[in-house]
């Protein structure tokens, strides 16, 4: 329209301005309008026809405007929300970062109905009122970013289950994941997080299930996955009823770590098979210490504990500094009733360790010398250290159990 009007104000000037040098003062123009006659100079039309013409195209301007507003009105109005819901998500996420979780909730849901990412708003005020102890709350605003972008069900299930997992609820975070592994077993932060539930929980079959994919997706560094691995074969292995098929099962090696021997060592020796688990100890040691694998190497109980005391003393000079090899010689020495021997290397313990189970046994030492009173002592300061180790724990069960740090009737 616009154009048009343009066009015909053009050929009209043009044309004028051809006429005007034929203009001559008696000329005009007369109009005949039904019975009436309305005699006009050219000039003077030329001008009538002129403010006519832009007279009609701002009336039409005019309409149009009027005939708009409500339609422009409201678009000024949406853009003028979505201005203020922008506005509104910058300032809740700031808050959010900077710990005011109230003033971020109320920012973020303010204008959340105009914000052209609603379930962005939603998931950051679920957030921010688990925050504040509200879990109903963050409970309807999961569900309504939900409800404002089911598209996204991924993002917001990782979402969701991250805050579970925060508030310590690992069922209802299990249960997200699991709802969403259709769309989300091939990504690698629903793997990584799925993969620390059940590391948390103790799920280790679930666990050793899920690690192929974990190392494939690169889901987390390869320590932690490790770290995860040694955990499941560990926790497997000793909650199995056959702890030696567990063992032959377990992968090579898993079966050089330590937690593991010390576990197969255990049971063999729980079992009978004492010189299975000093042959097994024995050969460990020789390519990685373990102070652990000393302690169960010293409470071996043979019919040979002299052959023992010289593989202990053989390590001695290598590691004279050693709490628990001096405890080990001292145990073996107790065996033969070489007492003195025993003081020595069990005194030595104390002074390095102080180790409860050093104080028992140098107290058994003394009551096998009639010395009941150096004997009583010992025992005494070994419960009170005992009550400092506060509950720490010996291979099988208790590092150091009560009973150790009671005297053993002796025959």
């Amino acid at each position: 329209m616009r154009l048009l009007l343009l066009i015909l104000f053009a050929a009209i000037a043009g044309y004028s301005a051809f006429l005007v040098g034929q203009i001559e003062p008696g000329n005009y123009v007369k109009i005949y309008a039904g019975a009436y006659l309305i005699e006009l100079n050219l000039l003077s039309i030329i001008l009538l026809v002129v403010v006519s013409v832009f007279t009609l195209y701002f009336m039409i301007r005019l309409f149009r405007i009027i005939w708009k507003a409500p339609k422009s009105f409201s678009s000024w109005r949406l853009r003028s929300n979505k201005k203020r819901a922008t506005q509104a998500l910058g300032a809740g996420y700031l808050s959010l970062i900077k710990g005011d979780w109230r003033s971020a909730e109320k920012s973020l849901t303010t204008k959340s109905d105009s914000s052209s990412i609603p379930y962005v708003n939603y998931l950051a005020a679920a957030q921010a009122a688990q925050e504040q102890g509200r879990m109903t709350q963050r409970d309807d605003y999961l569900n309504a970013a939900f409800k404002a972008a089911p598209k996204e069900r991924l993002a917001i299930g990782l979402i969701k289950a991250r805050l579970h997992q925060s508030a310590g609820q690992y069922e209802q975070a299990e249960a997200t994941l699991l709802d969403i592994q259709d769309i989300g077993h091939k990504n690698a932060q629903y793997t990584a997080m799925l993969l620390q539930i059940y590391q948390h929980t103790g799920q280790w079959a679930k666990a050793n299930d899920l690690l192929g994919a974990a190392r494939k997706q690169s889901a987390l560094p390869d320590e932690m996955l490790d770290d995860i691995a040694d955990q499941a074969y560990s926790s497997t292995l000793a909650d199995a009823d056959d702890l030696m098929a567990a063992w032959n099962l377990l992968p090579r090696n898993q079966r050089k770590r330590v937690d593991n021997i010390l576990l197969y060592a255990a049971d063999l020796i729980d079992n009978g098979d004492a010189a299975a688990a000093e042959k097994l100890i024995r050969a460990t040691l020789k390519n990685q210490w373990s102070e652990q694998l000393v302690r169960l190497y010293g409470a071996l109980n043979t019919n040979k504990p002299i052959k023992l005391l010289r593989t202990v003393e053989g390590w001695l000079m290598a590691r004279p500094e050693s709490a628990e090899l001096n405890l080990a010689a001292g145990q073996f020495s107790l065996q033969q009733n070489d007492l003195d021997k025993a003081k020595e290397y069990l005194q030595r313990a104390i002074e390095l360790g102080q180790l409860p189970k050093a104080y028992s046994l140098l107290g058994q030492a003394y009551e096998a010398s009639n010395d009941s009173g150096k004997a009583l002592q010992l025992y005494r300061s070994g419960m009170a250290k005992l009550a400092n180790v506060n509950g720490s724990r010996l291979i099988s069960d208790g590092d150091v159990a009560a009973s150790e740090l009671l005297p053993i009737e002796r025959t």
